[in-house]
């Protein structure tokens, strides 16, 4: 998986820079093993545009100094960038389940480093944190948005994530008029979320938004632990999913090193 750009084995030096198309292409066949979908469907969904992979490559590089140490980049509530390196061979303390389950170095890396930010700045919402006492790792149960925001440093188009509802059909006007964008427009990041409802069987389960199709009345979703797309009707959709979050890529245009 190590990607230099350069070497010059007789100097020791190994010049190593931001992670390759392929490593992003693996995102959409990696599978979820801990309570991190919101993480997971979101690197997988912001592969799918053009300005989303290439802020994956600014906020995720090999590290210059060390081929085997992965530098996750996420950005701090004032705006300013913070590097967590991580290794991507030797099991860090106190993250070995993570390691012998999560066969991806990037998503792990990141898992970690999100971990990390979690414990350092208690930065997700409250009602995410009062579940970490039963969970292995910081990084498990988390909004989209926070992560959207933490990873790109860009606030992402929300509706409803944290209003008191059960579904999305209240906000039909709302969530159609995002939809005719999506359908219309293609390069888009968004992700779709269940509250207490169920849908497979899971809770507070986050999905990739693969593709609306107004002509048909579907959206398709993908979760991440079966990663088998599903089509839906736009209707069951709304009575089913409580929250929409994610990005335009003309969104992502503004972010900025």
């Amino acid at each position: 998986m190590l990607k230099c750009i350069n070497s010059f084995k007789g100097l020791g030096i190994s010049f190593c820079g931001p992670i390759s198309d392929k490593d992003i292409d693996s995102f959409e066949h990696s599978k979820q093993h801990f309570s991190d979908c919101y993480l997971m469907s979101t690197l997988e969904t912001l592969s799918h545009t053009q300005n989303g992979r290439r802020v994956l490559k600014e906020q995720i590089q090999y590290d210059n100094g060390n081929p085997d140490i992965i530098n996750c980049y996420l950005y701090k509530s004032n705006g300013e960038r913070e590097k967590y390196s991580i290794p991507s061979e030797r099991a860090l303390k106190g993250y070995e389940k993570l390691y012998a389950a999560q066969d991806n170095k990037i998503i792990r890396s990141m898992d970690i480093s999100v971990a990390e930010y979690e414990k350092k700045y208690q930065a997700k919402p409250l009602i995410c944190r009062i579940t970490d006492n039963f969970k292995t790792y910081a990084f498990e149960n988390n909004l989209p948005s926070h992560f959207m925001k933490v990873l790109t440093g860009i606030e992402p188009r929300v509706i409803a994530e944290k209003d008191f509802n059960l579904d999305l059909s209240g906000y039909r006007t709302e969530v159609m008029k995002l939809f005719e964008r999506m359908d219309k427009e293609k390069n888009h990041s968004f992700v779709i979320g269940t509250g207490v409802k169920m849908l497979d069987g899971r809770t507070w389960h986050v999905y990739v938004i693969e593709d609306v199709d107004l002509a048909s009345n579907t959206i398709t979703v993908k979760e991440k632990r079966s990663n088998k797309p599903r089509v839906m009707n736009i209707d069951t959709a709304l009575n089913t999913f409580k929250y929409i979050a994610g990005y335009f890529d003309s969104d992502l245009e503004l972010k900025q090193q």
